[in-house]
């Protein structure tokens, strides 16, 4: 029977509980033709966290001690969240009897799931967007529609973009 490759990325800023549930649907779908292993690639945005670091540092007036702290509880609970939503993926698999494997990267989003698309051969790309609103989008562009003409282009997958709110 036929291996039929799911990657699901996900990252400090994109987990989605829809995200999950489109996942197994997905793997649901694509069960019919063979057997379905789910890639979870969790991209952490160290450079993201940093930005954020710096602006609320040169425009807040928290002090370095305590923006510092907040700047680490911004990262444990996004990176909490993100392990909830891996742990959701393989007991939701689980119950589908789908295979998951997990990998943990730093760095960009964009590159990171480009260069793991690139690494294996995927029937379906699945991606969320990044909590941020519609108008910031249209004028500063989206990882997300990056992600999925990069993968078009290169003849790497489908993509599907989760268009649910971040949650």
């Amino acid at each position: 029977m036929t291996e039929i490759r799911i990657l699901l990325a996900v990252s400090t800023s994109r987990y989605s509980q829809h995200l999950v549930d489109l996942a197994m649907t997905e793997a649901s779908r694509l069960s019919a033709s063979g057997a379905v292993c789910i890639d979870v690639l969790y991209v952490l945005e160290e450079e993201d966290l940093e930005h954020i670091s710096k602006r609320v540092g040169d425009q807040g007036f928290l002090g370095l001690s305590t923006t510092a702290d907040v700047m680490s509880t911004l990262g444990a609970e996004h990176h909490r969240m993100a392990l909830l939503r891996i742990e959701e993926v393989k007991a939701a698999a689980a119950e589908q009897d789908c295979d998951v494997s997990v990998k943990e990267v730093t760095g960009r989003f964009v590159e990171s799931v480009l260069t793991q698309a690139g690494e294996a051969q995927y029937e379906t790309i699945l991606i969320t967007r990044a909590d941020r609103p519609f108008v910031s989008r249209i004028l500063f562009g989206s990882e997300a529609d990056r992600v999925a003409r990069m993968v078009k282009k290169e003849g790497l997958g489908h993509v599907i973009i989760d268009e649910e709110d971040v949650s």
